[in-house]
C-alpha cells in the first residue's frame, strides 16, 4: 500500500472525509498510477523511447527517457499539494477556547490587521455539510448575514479573532480591517468576493471561487473546482490545487507573474495571446509554465490537479471552454 493510499483511508478512519470521497481519491490515485506504469512497461519503454530519439535528432537535444519516471513523483506531488492543509482541525481551536467562547451575535468591530480564523466541526452527518461566503466589505464590522445563520462561536486572542460552528450555510460580511483569512470546511462550497486579505482556504468535496482577489492565496479541495479571478493590483506569492477538479484562471492585462500549471490526467488550455509560453511532460502528465513577467520581479502563481484541465484566460473576455484557443504556435520545447 502506498503513502498516499494509505493517508486517504487513514482521514476516512478519522472521520474527515467521507467513505464516498475516500473511494473517489483511491479511484483517482488508482488511475494516475496505471498510467506511470504503462508508461514504464517494457514496451512501452521501447516505443517512448523511440519516439524520443526521433524527437531530440529533429530538435537537436538529448533529453533522455528518465524523464518519464517524473510521472510517478508528479502523482504524489499532486496528491500531497491537495491533502495537506484540506481538514486541518486549526489547532488553535481547542476544546478549551470553545468552553471560553461567546456566541456571535450581531456585528463586531475588528481592529486594523486581525487574523481571522474560521472553521466548521468535521462533519457528523452527510446533510450537516454547507457553503461558506466570505464577502469583503469597507470599515471594520464583521457581520453574518441571513436569517437561518448557524449558532457561532467567537473567540478573540493577541489580534485573531476565532470562529467556529456546527454545520449549515454561513455568509460573512469580513471588513477591511482583516489581514489575513484561514478557513477550513468539510463538504461545502468556499465563495470569496472581494476579500481584501490573504487567504488560506481548504474544503473537501466542494468548489472554491475567488473572485477579485488582490492578496496572496492558498486554496485546495479534494473533489471540487477552483476558479480564481484576480484584480488589477493583485502581485503576491499564491497557490491553488485540487484533486478530481478543474482550475480555471482568470487573469488581467496587468498581472505579472511567473505561472506554472501542472496536471496529471487532464489538459492544460491557455486562451490566445497570453504571455511566453513552455510546455514540458509526457503521456498523461503535461506542465505549462507562462511567463507574464516582461522582465520585471513578480510573484509566482503555482496551479496543480490530478484528473482535471487547467485553463487560463483573460478576465475581461472569460470565453467559453470551446473558443478558448491552445497557443501551440508559441509554445517552446523545456530544455
Amino acid at each position: 500500500m502506498s503513502e498516499e493510499q494509505r493517508e486517504i483511508l487513514q482521514m476516512v478512519s478519522d472521520g474527515k472525509i467521507s467513505a464516498d470521497d475516500g473511494a473517489k481519491l483511491l479511484e483517482a490515485l488508482k488511475t494516475g498510477e496505471q498510467k506511470r506504469r504503462e508508461m514504464e512497461s517494457p514496451a512501452r519503454r521501447v516505443r517512448e523511447k523511440k519516439r524520443i530519439i526521433r524527437e531530440n535528432k529533429r530538435i537537436g537535444h538529448i533529453a533522455g527517457i528518465g524523464g518519464m519516471r517524473e510521472i510517478g513523483r508528479m502523482v504524489r506531488g499532486i496528491v500531497m499539494e491537495s491533502v495537506s492543509g484540506v481538514g486541518d482541525d486549526f489547532d488553535e481551536l481547542n476544546e478549551e477556547m470553545s468552553e471560553d467562547a461567546g456566541l456571535l451575535e450581531g456585528a463586531i468591530e475588528l481592529e486594523s490587521g486581525t487574523q481571522l480564523v474560521l472553521k466548521r466541526r468535521r462533519r457528523v452527518h452527510r446533510d450537516s455539510g454547507g457553503d461558506l461566503t466570505l464577502i469583503g466589505v469597507e470599515g471594520s464590522s464583521l457581520e453574518a448575514l441571513g436569517e437561518d445563520t448557524p449558532d457561532i462561536k467567537v473567540y478573540r486572542e493577541n489580534g485573531t479573532v476565532y470562529l467556529k460552528w456546527n454545520a449549515g450555510d454561513l455568509t460573512l460580511n469580513v471588513p477591511a480591517t482583516v489581514d489575513n483569512v484561514r478557513a477550513s470546511i468539510m463538504g461545502g462550497d468556499i465563495n470569496l468576493n472581494g476579500v481584501a486579505a490573504a487567504v488560506e482556504i481548504a474544503t473537501k468535496g466542494g468548489d472554491i471561487n475567488l473572485t477579485d482577489i488582490s492578496k496572496a492565496f492558498s486554496a485546495k479541495t479534494m473533489g471540487g473546482d477552483i476558479i480564481i479571478k484576480l484584480t488589477d493590483n493583485w502581485s503576491e506569492d499564491s497557490e491553488a490545487a485540487t484533486m478530481g477538479g478543474d482550475i480555471n484562471l482568470y487573469i488581467r492585462e496587468q498581472t505579472r507573474a511567473e505561472i506554472s500549471a501542472k496536471t496529471m490526467g487532464g489538459e492544460i488550455t491557455v486562451q490566445e495571446g497570453i504571455g511566453e509560453l513552455t510546455e514540458s511532460g509526457h503521456h498523461g502528465a503535461s506542465r505549462v509554465s507562462i511567463d507574464l513577467s516582461e522582465g520585471e520581479e513578480c510573484p509566482d502563481l503555482s496551479m496543480k490537479t490530478m484528473g482535471g484541465d487547467i485553463t487560463v484566460a483573460m478576465s475581461s473576455k472569460e470565453p467559453a471552454p470551446e473558443n478558448v484557443v491552445e497557443k501551440k504556435s508559441s509554445r517552446k520545447k523545456k530544455k
